[in-house]
């Protein structure tokens, strides 16, 4: 029975949990190096860490649960950045601050504990920190302050995530570590009991270690030059299939191609089916494209196949018609893969089955 498991990775609400058989990581790029506030441009104190680490293969984000941290001016967060240091030396009695990088509501980023750029240096952030690089944000992103976790907040800290990571680490997928079981990319809460690195922050990492706006985010950011063939599947093309429920419509204006195929929602098992051979295993962003109207389903479920199972990201086809809409970035094997449409969703509409393209 095709019942999707459903996932709502635009909003960072996810209503269940993908634990997948198998790791299957894609090997990536490091991203490009972002505009970084080194340890000399805020005006860090000497550290004294002599502690290194052999490798660097997980990335932990968290806050620094300090209100007054959150700034979206360069200067203050600058002071920020000390204030830390000084607590983590003069309070904690560390060798140094604790973070190898943090991000402010500005979206600027510093480098953190002495070393961070180009070495391994051990931090103090997760309670493990072993072969881990913590990664913060300035601010207390949990009851009772609530602080917003900016766009600009999200880009600097996918950037330096993008770029501080080896080569061939991908933010997807999950181990061992600590005695639990942590993501790749992942927040400290997974590593030790900590509301860090607040509930807002966290409904952009999730238990989906396939997925997510935080993984999704850093993965675009270090997708390799793959030789990757975009492909583009329209209704009319023989690479898609539906049952004879799914009847054809030609009015709307903003569909793609001469017509798309539309269906009532219901609860059973009856999807129409994308498919493309994809030509290289990489990181693929996939979309959809409608054609909206008052009458389609608010909550249109599209399964997405990717590495290690499906993802389901349900849309509203009321709105966005007439455009290439983006259902997530996911790490995909080469071969068949396919995007279904359910109509198992709410009653009382209608879903629509136009183009699906990744690229």
């Amino acid at each position: 029975m095709f019942k999707p498991k459903t996932y709502l990775i635009a909003a960072g609400v996810f209503a269940g949990t993908l634990l997948p058989t198998a790791e299957l990581l894609a090997s990536t790029c490091k991203g490009p190096q972002p505009t970084i506030c080194t340890r000399s441009c805020w005006g860090a104190r000497a550290g004294g860490c002599t502690s290194t680490m052999g490798a660097l293969s997980r990335a932990i984000i968290h806050h620094t649960a300090g209100s007054g941290d959150w700034t979206t001016d360069y200067e203050t967060a600058k002071s920020r950045v000390r204030g830390v240091q000084n607590y983590h030396m003069d309070a904690n009695g560390w060798c140094d601050i604790g973070y190898h990088f943090l991000v402010s509501a500005g979206g600027h980023i510093f480098e953190g504990r002495a070393g961070s750029m180009s070495g391994l240096p051990r931090g103090a952030h997760d309670g493990c920190n072993g072969d881990s690089f913590g990664f913060t944000a300035l601010g207390y992103f949990h009851s009772p302050y609530n602080q917003s976790y900016t766009s600009a907040m999200q880009d600097g800290m996918y950037d330096v995530i993008a770029w501080r990571m080896p080569s061939g680490w991908s933010p997807y997928g999950s181990g061992s570590y600590c005695s639990v079981t942590v993501g790749r990319l992942d927040g400290h809460r997974k590593v030790k009991a900590t509301a860090c690195p607040g509930d807002i922050i966290w409904a952009h990492i999730g238990n989906d270690y396939y997925n997510g706006n935080a993984r999704n985010g850093v993965s675009a950011r270090r997708s390799c030059s793959t030789g990757k063939t975009a492909v583009t599947v329209d209704n009319a093309s023989s690479s898609f299939s539906c049952s004879t429920t799914w009847a054809t419509g030609t009015s709307a204006g903003d569909k793609y191609g001469t017509d798309y195929r539309w269906r009532s929602t219901e609860a059973v098992s009856d999807p129409a089916t994308w498919t493309a051979n994809l030509n290289v295993s990489a990181s693929w962003v996939v979309k959809a494209w409608w054609a909206a109207g008052s009458n389609r389903s608010a909550s249109a479920p599209y399964v997405v196949e990717r590495d290690g199972g499906t993802t389901t990201v349900n849309v509203n086809q009321q709105a966005n018609g007439g455009v290439w809409n983006t259902l997530g970035t996911f790490s995909i094997t080469s071969g068949t893969r396919y995007v279904k449409l359910s109509c198992w969703t709410t009653t009382g509409y209608i879903v629509v089955a136009d183009a699906v393209r990744w690229e």
